[in-house]
């Protein structure tokens, strides 16, 4: 939950390209002009490579009453000097995970997420599509900043804009202008007292009707790129 948003945009970039019959071993062309076909925002190399740089040795635990288990998204990522792509290879053990995020996210769309700049926009978009039928939903503030990796549950690294008025400015208001400017979803929020202090944050999400292309991961990219080319002279989805 803490990428930046460059490494958000690789991947769902990557969520888009996974088919379920892929060989086990494949490697995956990610093409940075591919990006930028899409929402318009260009990436640069050296930012690419800073990128999957610090994604290759994020560890990500997954725990049950029997076990903890400790892995890492990817093998390796390949940079073909000159040709503008980079070949992302995909640990063996996360490869389920990855397909269960791509299956869940069904309704989520390549499109208006990419088109957040905001990484907490990213991140709370596909939190909203999650509870978009329910309408709305109540966390505990503490937890949405842990969700957002805003603050560390095991309090091992410093806790980010503790002041309520940070959090607004600086995450909550940004995503919510963003989602509403680029998505399919009408986000909104409400932070709610207990005492004297705000403990709690209602986060609404009202489905409205598409007013833009709807691109899903079971699209390919070379017909999201055409579809993208082809609207901008104004011709309906249909």
């Amino acid at each position: 939950y803490d990428f930046t948003a460059c490494q958000l945009d690789i991947l769902f970039l990557l969520l888009a390209l996974l088919e379920k019959d892929d060989p086990v071993d494949k490697k995956y062309d990610l093409y940075a002009r591919d990006i930028e076909a899409i929402t318009g925002r260009q990436w640069q190399y050296n930012q690419l490579q800073e990128s999957t740089e610090t994604m290759g040795i994020r560890m990500f635990s997954i725990e049950t009453s029997s076990y903890l288990e400790q892995m890492w998204l990817f093998n390796g990522f390949k940079y073909i000097k000159g040709k503008g792509y980079f070949t992302a290879s995909i640990s063996s053990d996360a490869r389920p995970y990855l397909f269960d995020l791509k299956n869940n996210f069904t309704i989520l769309q390549l499109n208006s997420v990419l088109s957040c700049s905001s990484k907490y926009a990213k991140r709370l978009y596909a939190l909203a599509c999650q509870w978009r039928t329910a309408g709305k939903i109540e966390i505990p503030i503490d937890k949405l900043k842990e969700m957002l990796h805003l603050k560390d549950p095991k309090g091992k690294e410093k806790e980010q804009f503790r002041q309520i008025g940070q959090l607004k400015e600086k995450v909550l208001d940004i995503a919510k202008r963003q989602i509403n400017e680029h998505t399919d979803i009408r986000f909104d929020y409400e932070l709610k007292k207990r005492g004297r202090s705000f403990e709690t944050i209602i986060l609404y999400i009202d489905y409205r009707k598409e007013k833009q292309l709807s691109i899903d991961f079971n699209q390919s990219i070379d017909f999201q790129k055409k579809v993208s080319v082809i609207a901008g002279y104004g011709v309906t989805k249909e």
